[in-house]
């Protein structure tokens, strides 16, 4: 495994945790190189990158020889290694724990939902896959109730997730919501959501981390 100072980041536009560490690094100038992992052809499941991530999920980065994958461990390890202490701060403890409480949250309590609400919806058809009906009923339950909970819990009284500044948080969650843009999910009943949102699209590195999205919900095609 190659020992570079450069971040290598493993990952595919496609994937919303990968967008969300390209963000931080672009944000905050890390210098890194970007390895495309093909979700649509399956490469995370190839030998080559279990190697990386042994969990074959996306993304993975490689820093100084060793390799980090799951995303919030990498956003977090980004922080830290690189002192971005307003994303992730190593010493107000209330902040750090509202970040926490958010990412905690995050993959039972929204991820979960949204994602299966858009392969559902706008990548299985896409691919030829075969949809289940069970799990799309479940999502559109269940993904309401998450968006409810981050306008009257987590965005409650505040510009971003964690107070008035951005933090990882905001990233993860973005992300996973700016997908739902594909299927044209109505975000009109969520007005602390959309304005939240609109801050986040004026942040640095929004475009550049987005860009092969920003192409799909322009051409509304996947390209296999």
């Amino acid at each position: 495994m190659e020992a570079s100072n450069k971040v290598i980041l493993y990952g595919d536009p496609l994937s919303q945790p990968t967008r969300a560490v390209q963000w931080v690094l672009i944000l905050n100038k890390i210098e890194y190189e970007f390895k495309l992992v093909s979700i649509i052809k399956g490469e995370q499941r190839g030998e080559e990158y279990a190697k990386i991530n042994p969990l074959q999920k996306l993304p993975a980065i490689v820093y100084k020889g060793q390799a980090y994958f799951e995303s919030h461990t990498i956003l977090r390890f980004l922080c830290y290694e690189f002192k971005l202490n307003s994303l992730y701060s190593p010493d107000d403890i209330q902040k750090r724990v509202k970040v926490d409480e958010y990412l905690d949250f995050h993959h039972l309590g929204l991820r979960k939902y949204a994602s299966t609400k858009f392969f559902l919806t706008f990548a299985a058809p896409h691919l030829g896959i075969p949809v289940s009906q069970e799990h799309l009923k479940e999502a559109d339950t269940y993904l309401p109730k998450a968006l409810h909970q981050i306008e009257t819990v987590f965005l409650k009284d505040k510009k971003f997730i964690a107070g008035n500044e951005v933090t990882i948080a905001d990233f993860s969650c973005y992300n996973e919501l700016n997908e739902l843009l594909l299927i044209k999910f109505d975000f009109a009943p969520y007005k602390v959501i959309t304005e939240w949102m609109k801050r986040m699209e004026q942040i640095e590195g929004y475009k550049e981390s987005n860009a092969a999205f920003l192409k799909i919900l322009e051409t509304g095609k996947l390209e296999k």
